[in-house]
């Protein structure tokens, strides 16, 4: 089963401090690098506020639930627990947000990706086309990773 089949993935957006002294500005706090914890969690300590005169839209805006993951080696994925919605989600990042009536928690979108399994099988698209590894990851292959493709082969073996 291909991620993007249970799961839609948008990708982050470009948040510019305000320019100038505007009276249309919002404070917001946007994840960062450092806020992605490797052991599947945001700590909020590590966000940044932007006072930016650009409305975010509220898919860029992280719900409880979400997986977040970023785009750039290492792929970090956390899970967004209550109380975390409402942050900015930046271009380097994305959020896999499952679909209604798909049968699959995120946390186990969150720990596959996390898992050794899950970055080969990621990787293993991406080396499938590229002779280097790149650095980031593009939505392309994250939307085709298969994310339940051995569980079957397992389970048929007892």
């Amino acid at each position: 089963m291909k991620l993007k089949e249970v799961a839609d993935i948008i990708k982050g957006t470009y948040l510019k401090e305000k320019e100038n002294d505007i009276e249309n500005h919002t404070i917001y706090k946007e994840l960062t690098m450092l806020s992605l914890e490797s052991i599947s969690f945001i700590d909020e300590r590590k966000l940044i506020e932007v006072d930016s005169n650009k409305k975010v839209s509220p898919e860029n805006l992280t719900q409880e639930g979400d997986v977040i993951v970023s785009l750039y080696f290492p792929m970090i994925a956390c899970f967004v627990e209550e109380g975390q919605s409402g942050l900015v989600i930046p271009h380097y990042m994305a959020a896999i947000r499952v679909k209604k009536g798909a049968n699959i928690d995120s946390r186990f979108i969150v720990q596959f990706i996390n898992s050794t399994r899950g970055r080969k099988a990621i990787c293993d698209e991406i080396a499938s086309l590229y002779t280097i590894r790149p650095t980031s990851l593009p939505l392309k292959y994250l939307n085709n990773v298969n994310i339940l493709g051995n569980e079957n082969v397992l389970l048929e073996s007892f």
